[in-house]
């Protein structure tokens, strides 16, 4: 039997969640029975890119290295030529714009993870006008091709509730899964070091923060909260990432001493292992790659209570607490309450929930299994 080809596609391989996602997908994927290739639309951005991590795994890389605007016109036309070259049988879209321009090749089964819910995404992204339009267009085109049969699936059993209750749609879910070779547990034995490695302060609590700095990541009130903290002399707030927000923040924040402004570094895994509890007060999510990362990493968390880290506090609440979006004064007290916790013992337990619910290695074969069914039911 010839293996299943399938090809994923991407704008490019910027450094964020999907693509995290889908490069671990492939790195998992079985190779006797698959054959994974990837498409890119855009240029790549050399200092922000992991181009490099999926040409490692010896998968045919294809671009059609167009720029944003001219892929608005021509993207279609240009990823039609490069799926011709490569055949595939399934084409996975990662996010709407790619899997747009995928619809120009016929021969293939069409596919598509929906890693937001598109009403609360995309204005923030877009601006609040476009992306109200753009999030209509999107949700038209998906319940049409879902009326035609083609698969669909979102990374939460959150969103896929979410987009039954307010839509009315019935989407499976196939849950993010965080890559434990690279998001290591850490060794407590060696906290001090690796402080000592980094310039952050011994003895004291470190709540730490990496990703985006955009306004649905809701930084402003972690913050804030962390001002308010009556035992703030004995914790830190370490906030690692960038993006719109950051600089406005570290400008206004930064000369208070307790709060780090580090912006986007290259070994995360290393600041997970120097901190203490991972602090995430998101307005939304998909289902979130820092909290999961934070928690292989053996790190208790504090989340807001959105949909998406109810959900993963549901594989174990003795591992974090989360408290109510936008209750500054709630989430200072469990700030406070934290310090004086076991915090090694709820890290132990939220490495062990993602152990057994989100590894990239699970999450890759819950795919795989669905390209087979995709396949055993009208593959090409």
């Amino acid at each position: 039997m010839s293996k299943i080809k399938v090809t994923f596609v991407e704008t490019n391989c910027k450094k964020n969640g999907p693509i995290k996602q889908t490069l671990n997908i492939i790195r998992n994927m079985d190779k006797e029975v698959f054959e994974p290739s990837l498409v890119t639309v855009w240029p790549e951005d050399a200092d922000n890119s992991m181009i490099d991590e999926y040409k490692k795994l010896g998968i045919p890389v294809l671009s059609a290295n167009m720029s944003k605007k001219k892929s608005v016109l021509f993207g279609k036309k240009a990823v039609g030529q490069l799926l011709e070259q490569l055949q595939p049988d399934i084409v996975q879209g990662v996010g709407m714009p790619p899997y747009r321009m995928t619809l120009g090749y016929k021969r293939a089964i069409h596919f598509v993870t929906l890693r937001n819910y598109c009403y609360e995404d995309y204005p923030d992204y877009y601006g609040k006008i476009p992306g109200t339009v753009m999030a209509f267009l999107d949700l038209k085109l998906i319940k049409k091709r879902m009326a035609a049969g083609e698969p669909f699936v979102t990374c939460s059993e959150s969103l896929t509730k979410m987009y039954r209750s307010r839509q009315n749609m019935e989407i499976p879910y196939i849950r993010n899964g965080v890559d434990v070779s690279q998001y290591t547990k850490r060794n407590c034995d060696e906290i001090d070091d690796v402080r000592r490695k980094l310039d952050l302060p011994l003895g004291k609590v470190i709540y730490v923060y990496s990703g985006g700095f955009i306004d649905r990541k809701n930084q402003r009130e972690a913050i804030t909260a962390f001002m308010a903290m009556k035992k703030d002399a004995d914790a830190v707030l370490l906030l690692l990432g960038d993006g719109t927000n950051f600089e406005a923040l570290k400008d206004e924040f930064s000369k208070n001493t307790n709060i780090l402004f580090r912006g986007k570094v290259s070994n995360v895994n290393e600041y997970l292992h120097a901190s203490d509890v991972y602090l995430a007060t998101s307005k939304s999510e998909g289902l979130p790659n820092g909290v999961l990362e934070a928690m292989a990493c053996g790190l208790p968390v504090l989340l807001s209570d959105i949909p998406q880290h109810m959900e993963v506090l549901e594989a174990d609440p003795q591992c974090g607490h989360s408290y109510k979006l936008g209750n500054v004064e709630q989430l200072s007290a469990l700030m406070d309450q934290m310090v004086d916790e076991n915090l090694l013992e709820m890290g132990e337990r939220s490495y062990t929930a993602v152990m057994e619910n989100f590894t990239a290695e699970g999450m890759s074969k819950r795919y795989q299994n669905l390209y087979l069914k995709l396949m055993d039911k009208g593959g090409k």
